[in-house]
């Protein structure tokens, strides 16, 4: 029984060594995990910190871009309107001077006619002169009914004649104011011309900058869309380290919680 009790001894204090070398490594796992634990958790809050950020600014890339390319869609609306409107008044512009070329070839036109009344009228007079002249000599030759005759035709030639220069006068006039109506004319359609050219090239150029904005809007809500599936994907892996991290720690608990048994 003595050599029984020797025997034991040994075995129970290398049984308590290798427990407690056991403990050791086990306390030791278990610090280690714990530790990568927390810092598994302290990365995961920094990710989610970067996370919320990216996810802020790709929703506000995403509105700007969306907002721009709405103002794009109503810029390119509001140019083609304006646009219209110049190739309108460029079509009445040139009506208008065409009707002024109209006015003008009229105005010609009656001019020319007043100066042949003019020329008539002074024919008349004249043929009323010499009526007049026959008169006077048939009255000397003893023949006063044929000379009252021709001074009577003479007077209804002169009156026609004077009469005849009054509405070439009045003919004149009328030509003078179709050219100045024709030049008022004129000016407005030059005007409308000028209006409308303005007005379709700021349509041109409205269209253009549309244009732009409206792509440079697609490519900001395009990089806002990616900006947010980054943050998405931050999150993801944020919780995922979060989870890494409470179960290291979960294990390293465990792993001290073996360590203190086995030390005692």
């Amino acid at each position: 029984m003595a050599e029984q009790k020797k025997s034991t001894k040994p075995k129970t204090s290398k049984t308590a060594l290798k427990k407690k070398e056991e403990a050791e490594v086990l306390s030791e796992i278990g610090v280690m995990e714990a530790s990568e634990g927390l810092d598994k958790l302290a990365v995961a809050k920094e990710t989610s910190k970067i996370s919320r950020a990216a996810l802020a600014v790709g929703a506000s890339d995403a509105t700007r871009g969306m907002d721009a390319m709405l103002v794009a869609q109503r810029t390119a609306g509001l140019s083609k309107a304006v646009a219209t409107a110049g190739e309108y008044d460029l079509g009445q512009g040139a009506e208008l001077i065409a009707a002024s070329e109209d006015i003008d070839i009229q105005s010609a036109i009656v001019s020319m006619m007043s100066e042949a009344d003019l020329e008539r009228g002074m024919d008349l007079a004249a043929i009323a002169g010499q009526l007049w002249t026959a008169s006077d000599v048939v009255s000397v030759l003893g023949l006063p009914v044929l000379a009252d005759f021709l001074e009577a035709k003479g007077e209804d030639l002169q009156e026609i004649a004077v009469d005849t220069i009054l509405r070439s006068g009045a003919t004149r006039l009328l030509a003078e104011t179709m050219v100045k109506t024709s030049e008022q004319i004129e000016d407005l359609g030059v005007n409308e011309v000028e209006e409308g050219a303005t007005r379709v090239e700021i349509g041109r150029e409205g269209a253009i900058m549309s244009e732009a904005l409206g792509e440079a809007g697609a490519e900001l809500a395009a990089q806002g869309v990616a900006e947010m599936a980054v943050a998405r994907g931050m999150r993801q892996a944020t919780e995922e380290l979060v989870m890494e991290g409470a179960g290291d720690i979960a294990d390293g608990a465990a792993h001290l919680g073996a360590a203190s048994a086995l030390e005692q």
